[in-house]
């Protein structure tokens, strides 16, 4: 008698894992294609190209300074918490920018030169330099 309960509660166990394993997937699988979904649906907003963050730089907790381009012109302000602040206006010939490329550049490449990085950094650590 005592064996056939047990054998029934491990049956039992397994087959609510079962059920609740395919409820999961079935969870990911909906939440997958409604992101999918939202993102086209032209729910969110899309941008037309005309602002974008240029840079940004953390001043103290909570407090950043962003220099950001509105059409041709750029603009430098400071948010905070509670306000947004117009700090100036710049111009072109003010900035130093840097243009990075990773268009052509695949994800394997960026995480195998981290990785590289990481190790010369540990290494040097070890030989004291």
């Amino acid at each position: 008698m005592r064996i056939l309960i047990t054998e029934f509660s491990a049956t039992a166990g397994i087959f609510r894992f079962i059920v609740l394993f395919i409820v999961f997937i079935a969870v990911l699988v909906l939440a997958f294609y409604f992101t999918k979904w939202y993102a086209n649906s032209g729910l969110v907003k899309k941008g037309y190209g005309n602002i974008k963050v240029v840079e940004s730089y953390q001043v103290a907790p909570g407090k950043i300074i962003y220099i950001v381009k509105i059409g041709s012109q750029y603009v430098s302000i400071m948010t905070s918490k509670d306000n947004i602040v117009k700090l100036t206006e710049l111009s072109y010939e003010d900035l130093e920018l840097h243009e990075t490329e990773f268009n052509n550049t695949s994800f394997k490449d960026v995480m195998g030169q981290m990785i590289n990085n990481r190790k010369m950094k540990d290494d040097n650590k070890k030989n004291g330099k």
